[in-house]
């Protein structure tokens, strides 16, 4: 694995064998800038994981409650899994890496097993969640990769819908 994130990767291999110019120095002054601000919402998002994920599938059980009796601890691991994955892109500044390691995976498993809507559903809830019990500031560091991990989830029910109404 990376130990930084792809812009900044991809930005060293680049300049291998020459300085880079300040404008090319910039975004690793950008991660340098707000470091302490995604590590502490890293931290935040470590320690109340659990709490995050189960107090979403409360609100899932609502809307869904045959899905989350039958596929409870399915949802717990996948959205625990996304958690994690999401605090370490995050952490990162690296939405590629999101991107590549959870959103097609997910997107495409979600799909073949036609549990988008659930999902869908299922992340929302999470992503109010999150504005619930974490402070605004993780909230705009969050906000970005649940718009990667939403997007996908609600394309399809809108091309269904498209489909259906031709």
């Amino acid at each position: 694995m990376q130990a930084i994130n792809s812009q900044l990767e991809e930005l060293i291999g680049k300049s291998e064998g020459r300085y880079m110019t300040d404008r090319e120095l910039q975004p690793l002054k950008q991660y340098v800038k707000t470091l302490p601000e995604r590590s502490k919402t890293y931290l935040l998002l470590q320690e109340k994981s659990d709490l995050l994920v189960r107090h979403s599938l409360k609100k899932l059980m609502s809307v869904h409650p045959d899905a989350v009796k039958k596929h409870a601890k399915r949802c717990y691991y996948d959205m625990s899994l996304l958690v994690r994955y999401l605090a370490l892109a995050m952490l990162r500044d690296d939405r590629r890496f999101f991107n590549e390691v959870i959103v097609l995976w997910q997107a495409n498993v979600l799909t073949a097993y036609r549990q988008q809507k659930a999902c869908l559903d299922a992340y929302g809830h999470l992503q109010e969640t999150f504005k619930e019990h974490l402070p605004t500031s993780a909230n705009r560091l969050i906000e970005p990769y649940m718009d990667m991990i939403l997007q996908p989830l609600d394309l399809q029910p809108k091309l269904m819908a498209t489909v259906e109404r031709a």
